[in-house]
């Protein structure tokens, strides 16, 4: 009895001296709430774990429809460049002045589809999120525009720039040549699972020298600084910030590079298409070292 009389003791004590010191350390002001500073890292771990599951659980009874639409996609767009660039970017198109200032940053969208799912997404954009600079938007005319929106978001995930460039330019009535491509390509990764040789990949990646310039695990030799390290290869978004890094797109720049950068310093190796796969796949494997 005098154990337990003793362990209660200790638990009130504590929780006493931790609500005084709590309201101490409210009402001292130390702690800085500047716009221009970032929260303490255990700020910004509780905050994020508090909206990840927040919108989980709000988000889990909205259903999202078919959103690989043409129509819903252009009309998404519109929205976009109305309501979010301003914050948010776009692919190629940095945010405004507006959209510095605030903290936390509002994030660049174009991997938001990697991160959420469609109903969060529209959960996030129809809601807001307090305490984010995220306002709780009355987008477009009613529901479909909403979800309008959404399939835009979804849709910059293999966004490159030069598509959006011609999005652009087709809602505003310019002059384009080529078709828009408002749905997205096959990316390529059920070839990839397929096709190419990861082993043969690495030894391809020496023979051809690319160490010369790029940093590449499991490849040996000097850690060249010329060209970016090749780690993490499947966590970047562009190539050589013109293509979305996908198997498809990696393959066509692997063997001809100056056909979709001009002016590249990366050279054209000659590779053929089947070896082009076997580097992309053992590309896609590396991680940091």
């Amino acid at each position: 009895m005098k154990t337990a009389w003793i362990v209660l003791s200790t638990i009130v004590a504590l929780v006493m001296i931790s609500g005084v010191g709590a309201i101490v350390f409210i009402y001292s002001g130390v702690y800085d709430i500047a716009a221009s500073r970032p929260h303490l890292e255990i700020t910004q771990k509780i905050l994020s774990a508090v909206k990840r599951r927040s919108i989980e659980v709000h988000s889990r009874n909205l259903l999202a429809p078919e959103l690989n639409d043409p129509e819903l996609i252009k009309r998404g767009f519109v929205l976009y460049r109305e309501n979010c660039v301003t914050c948010h970017g776009a692919p190629g198109e940095s945010r405004t002045r507006i959209g510095v200032g605030v903290n936390p940053n509002p994030p660049p969208l174009e991997k938001a589809a990697a991160r959420w799912t469609s109903s969060e997404i529209a959960w996030i954009t129809s809601y807001g999120l307090k305490m984010a600079g995220m306002p709780a938007f009355g987008i477009g005319e009613g529901p479909r525009d909403l979800w309008a929106l959404t399939a835009f978001v979804v849709r910059m995930n293999s966004l490159s720039p030069a598509e959006y460039r011609m999005m652009r330019s087709a809602t505003e009535g310019e002059k384009i040549e080529g078709k828009v491509q408002w749905l997205p390509e096959n990316p390529g990764w059920d070839k990839l699972a397929e096709d190419g040789d990861k082993e043969q990949g690495r030894r391809l990646l020496d023979q051809h020298g690319c160490i010369a310039c790029h940093h590449i695990p499991g490849v040996p030799g000097i850690r060249s600084m010329a060209g970016q390290p090749l780690r993490n290869w499947k966590e970047r978004h562009y190539i050589s910030g013109a293509l979305v890094n996908t198997p498809f797109n990696l393959v066509k720049w692997i063997m001809n590079p100056q056909a979709v950068q001009p002016e590249t310093a990366m050279p054209n190796l000659n590779i053929s298409e089947e070896d082009a796969w076997s580097i992309a796949k053992y590309l896609y494997t590396l991680e940091g070292d």
